[in-house]
């Protein structure tokens, strides 16, 4: 049950990720267009851009937690005697959680001081910008505890 919930989150964030890509590059590419073909740039194309890739960026971060494929010391790991591989890969998740929920904290207060402002070009609310900080870091809480579960508790691929 939960593997099913889990799996369909991923497809869900992996797609979102393409639409974000799919919209940032198609903005981008009808700006050059408007550049060089009609002489007049869009004004707001610099800042959807920018806005779609710090989304696509942050909602993909939680995609590489769940497949391990974050930065991680494995060499050092290796080295270590078999008794205290799992601590130590313990304390690393355990880590992460602890920053991840100082980044929701902070972005909590962002989007606070968000609420008042509004982007230059697209007039976009910026807690609209900042909300994807908080959602990225409960996903990749999620991930981090899933992955602890499983090189921790069940004994998964990485121990």
């Amino acid at each position: 049950m939960f593997s099913v919930w889990e799996e369909k989150l991923y497809k869900l964030l992996l797609g979102l990720c393409f639409l974000l890509m799919l919209a940032m590059v198609s903005i981008i590419f009808l700006q050059v267009i408007a550049r060089y073909a009609f002489g007049n740039s869009l004004t707001w194309s610099e800042e959807a851009g920018r806005y779609l890739f710090v989304w696509m960026t942050f909602l993909g971060t939680p995609l590489a937690v769940r497949n391990r494929s974050h930065v991680a010391l494995d060499v050092l790991i290796g080295k270590l005697p078999r008794q205290l591989r799992k601590p130590v890969i313990a304390f690393g998740y355990l880590a992460m959680m602890a920053l991840a929920g100082v980044m929701i904290y902070a972005a909590v207060n962002m989007m606070t001081l968000g609420s008042r402002q509004v982007s230059a070009a697209l007039q976009l609310p910026m807690k609209w910008v900042y909300l994807v900080l908080p959602v990225s870091g409960a996903l990749i809480v999620f991930y981090l505890a899933k992955n602890l579960y499983e090189d921790c508790i069940q004994g998964g691929p990485k121990v």
